[in-house]
């Protein structure tokens, strides 16, 4: 793979890179590799955007990940965090923070709606505070997961409402899969991205896996709900025929969630292959997931 994007697919222009726009490029490609690679399909003056989406996503991630005193501050770190970044959106003011100014500039340029953005920090505050069901649960998904690559897709300028919301759900594919594919990790690392009635159908609880482990059969059957999740939004996402070109790339990442979700369960997962790479491009060139 050619260590820089525009060695695939031409150069971005430069007049669309926002602020220090190389370090965001780096900074997406460390924080969600996936993301990156699939961002690297949108248009060209929609790639410096996606960078920046990329990297405010990862801040939000971030800030759901269990601190060692969780059991002293409960959730409290992760959502001051959050709330300093809706606090940025409302405000209009960055603090000097790189992710922030080029974020707000995607804003004031009206590349991507407000709305969009608050309900990904939403979601991330949704999941510290405890998914109670599954339709919380789904929500939160498709508005995290899914709102990131709706945002991707405003950022490439697609606008028509029933196509963005396929989109949506492509996106919530791939947070699906990612979770099947990472999920003891996800687990192991603090965060309980999941709702309590999916828990407690694996004999499971949000508090107990903060104190303990879950079993290989208990992650087994978590992830075969989730599977079945996945495949639920992947046939909505479907219905409708293809999809805009542009709104295709926004919903590449949905390529590799369905590859996990499909894959073999094992204990870590392995990095990213050449097949991986080789899905996304060939849904790219077919012109559907």
């Amino acid at each position: 793979m050619p260590s820089e994007p525009n060695a695939m697919t031409g150069p971005m222009d430069a007049s669309h890179v926002a602020h220090d726009g190389v370090s965001m490029l780096h900074a997406a490609r460390a924080a969600d590799p996936d993301r990156f690679f699939c961002a690297l399909f949108l248009p060209a003056a929609a790639r410096a955007a996606a960078m920046v989406l990329i990297a405010f996503n990862h801040e939000c991630v971030r800030a759901v990940a269990t601190p060692a005193s969780w059991s002293v501050a409960g959730p409290m770190a992760g959502l001051i965090r959050l709330q300093w970044w809706r606090d940025v959106v409302e405000s209009g003011n960055a603090q000097r923070h790189d992710t922030a100014r080029a974020l707000l500039g995607l804003l004031a340029e009206g590349r991507v709606r407000r709305d969009t953005i608050e309900a990904i920090i939403t979601a991330r505050e949704n999941e510290l505070d405890g998914l109670p069901d599954r339709e919380n649960w789904q929500a939160a998904m498709l508005a995290g997961a899914g709102g990131v690559q709706v945002a991707m897709a405003m950022a490439a300028g697609v606008e028509a409402g029933p196509v963005l919301e396929r989109v949506r759900l492509y996106g919530g594919v791939y947070g699906v899969g990612a979770l099947v594919r990472y999920l003891p990790a996800v687990l192991a690392a603090g965060r309980c991205p999941l709702p309590d009635d999916m828990l407690a159908d694996a004999g499971l609880t949000r508090d107990g896996l903060r104190t303990g482990h879950a079993s290989p059969g208990q992650i087994e059957a978590l992830r075969m709900k989730l599977r079945q999740q996945g495949q639920d939004w992947l046939a909505q996402a479907r219905m409708g025929g293809r999809l805009p070109h542009p709104a295709l790339a926004a919903s590449l990442p949905a390529v590799m969630g369905l590859r996990d979700m499909k894959a073999r369960a094992l204990p870590a997962s392995p990095p990213r292959g050449m097949g991986d790479r080789l899905a996304v491009m060939a849904a790219r060139m077919r012109g559907r997931i």
